[in-house]
């Protein structure tokens, strides 16, 4: 009785303050951010309210997740949006869930397809995103400063015994030294791979 009085002075509390959607599934609650921020701030975000960003580790939690998500209408609308997860890559390169200190993808692999391809070796946190090849809801590496929605779940009753990490600055770095393709005319990205590839006349 007395975690049910919790868990409804929860709800009112992100019902006053986030505009957002929120509903209970049969073994924990979801919460699904409508504001973006970066991962960092994420957690932070979960952890004031009394939560956690979400950890999956296996194959029965994926599918809760997944049927909140659909359910709720709430699956990001393009391969270009996501939310964020609680997994990080940590300074040893391996990629666990934040709180369980579990390694991802033990127990499930939700990868989408290429990932994690830790691009320019800066992407160490984690998204759910829409991997549109395989019509399916995927796992994707991402740069931590990059702002997204978040899911948070309730704490774990029961968390698994696994790696402690606790300085997370590394994460917070500025991605300043990176090509912004985004302005470069995409012929001039073709005719650069063309030229790297090409084999010269002799």
């Amino acid at each position: 009785m007395f975690l049910k009085i919790v868990l409804l002075l929860i709800v009112a509390c992100f019902s006053a303050c986030f505009k957002c959607e929120f509903a209970e599934t049969s073994d924990k609650t979801y919460f699904a951010s409508k504001e973006a921020l970066n991962w960092t701030d994420a957690k932070n975000a979960c952890s004031k309210a009394g939560l956690e960003l979400v950890s999956i580790l296996n194959t029965k939690e994926q599918t809760f997740l997944e049927t909140f998500l659909r359910e709720y209408q709430l699956v990001p609308a393009d391969r270009w949006s996501g939310y964020w997860l609680s997994g990080i890559r940590y300074p040893n390169g391996t990629l666990y869930w934040d709180k369980t200190g579990t390694e991802i993808g033990e127990e499930v692999d939700g990868w989408a397809r290429g990932e994690p391809s830790n691009a320019y070796q800066e992407e160490h946190c984690v998204e759910l995103k829409l991997d549109e090849r395989a019509k399916r809801l995927g796992w994707n590496d991402y740069f931590c400063v990059e702002e997204r929605k978040y899911l948070c779940q309730t704490p774990r009753k029961e968390v698994p015994v696994g790696q402690n990490l606790n300085d997370y600055s590394y994460l917070t770095g500025k991605i300043e030294d990176l090509p912004d393709v985004t302005h470069v005319p995409i012929i001039n990205l073709i005719l650069e791979e063309m030229s790297r590839n090409q084999t010269p006349f002799v």
